[in-house]
């Protein structure tokens, strides 16, 4: 029987994918890597996403020290996000997920339809 671990006892790939836990956080993530970006513009530049999850998003990734949110004292106030030094670091890490994709994805949609096949055959 094993024990249910807390938090503090989590392992290293298991945080990681808490981290980035979302299905816009890497979409996010990626287009600040490129650049910094107000808001609106950011939103724009994902998949649709509704305001609500777009900031959760967001903010998840700045308290994860991924993301920095700067204010611009203006009328209306104008807000920038960028990645932070630590959320550059995983540029590489998105770059060779992406490339893996690319490489893999029609053995995967292959994998799929087959497995479909194989359920409705049942």
């Amino acid at each position: 029987m094993t024990t249910p671990r807390n938090r503090t006892e989590a392992c290293p790939i298991e945080e990681f994918m808490d981290m980035l836990r979302g299905r816009w956080k890497v979409f996010i993530l990626w287009e600040l890597i490129q650049a910094p970006r107000r808001s609106g513009e950011l939103r724009k530049s994902i998949p649709p996403v509704t305001q609500k999850v777009f900031v959760e998003q967001l903010r998840d990734l700045e308290d994860n020290g991924l993301v920095k949110r700067t204010v611009f004292p203006t009328v209306p106030p104008r807000v920038e996000y960028e990645v932070t030094k630590l959320g550059q670091s995983l540029r590489g890490i998105l770059k060779d997920m992406c490339h893996w994709s690319s490489a893999n994805i029609e053995k995967i949609r292959e994998c799929r339809r087959t497995r479909r096949l194989e359920l409705v055959e049942k």
